[in-house]
């Protein structure tokens, strides 16, 4: 009766660590939009600030995103196009690039918008540095099939 306990709880042992060194491919995954943890790196920072655009804070960059942004005359279709951009530190947008895009004279649209874009307080980082940090804004383009094309920032 021993012999069979002692055989039956190395058989569940040994099926235990077989397991635990199973690793998933991770291609395989379903990976959420935006970028992998740890790409930001105020994600995993309590007491980190991150910046606030100067001119009216979140509502005001969304103005002001509407207002620089052209819609293009050749776009007959909705869709949006999310813009990755840095704010470095010292609070100006740098580097604006297409995360993914909608079609190429949106795109270029988009990241023009977001380029002339005002000054941000720059992040901070745990001990009141100033730090670069990474944002991703959706722009969305609206086409209702008349001359009054929309543009909305989500």
């Amino acid at each position: 009766m021993r012999n069979w306990l002692l055989l039956l709880c190395l058989l569940l042992l040994s099926g235990l660590t077989a397991a635990a060194q199973v690793t998933p491919d991770s291609s395989k995954l379903p990976r959420p939009f935006g970028p992998p943890l740890g790409y930001d790196p105020l994600w995993h920072c309590w007491s980190c600030q991150y910046p606030v655009y100067l001119n009216g804070g979140f509502g005001g960059m969304l103005r002001d995103i509407n207002k620089n942004l052209r819609f293009p005359p050749q776009l007959q279709k909705d869709g949006r196009v999310f813009v990755r951009f840095t704010i470095d530190a010292t609070g100006q947008v740098r580097n604006p690039t297409v995360e993914q895009g909608l079609q190429p004279d949106a795109d270029s649209a988009a990241v023009r918008a977001v380029g002339l874009l005002g000054r941000f307080t720059p992040a901070l980082d745990p001990r009141g540095r100033p730090m670069a940090v990474k944002q991703t804004i959706p722009v969305a383009f609206i086409y209702d099939g008349e001359d009054r094309p929309k543009k909305r920032v989500h």
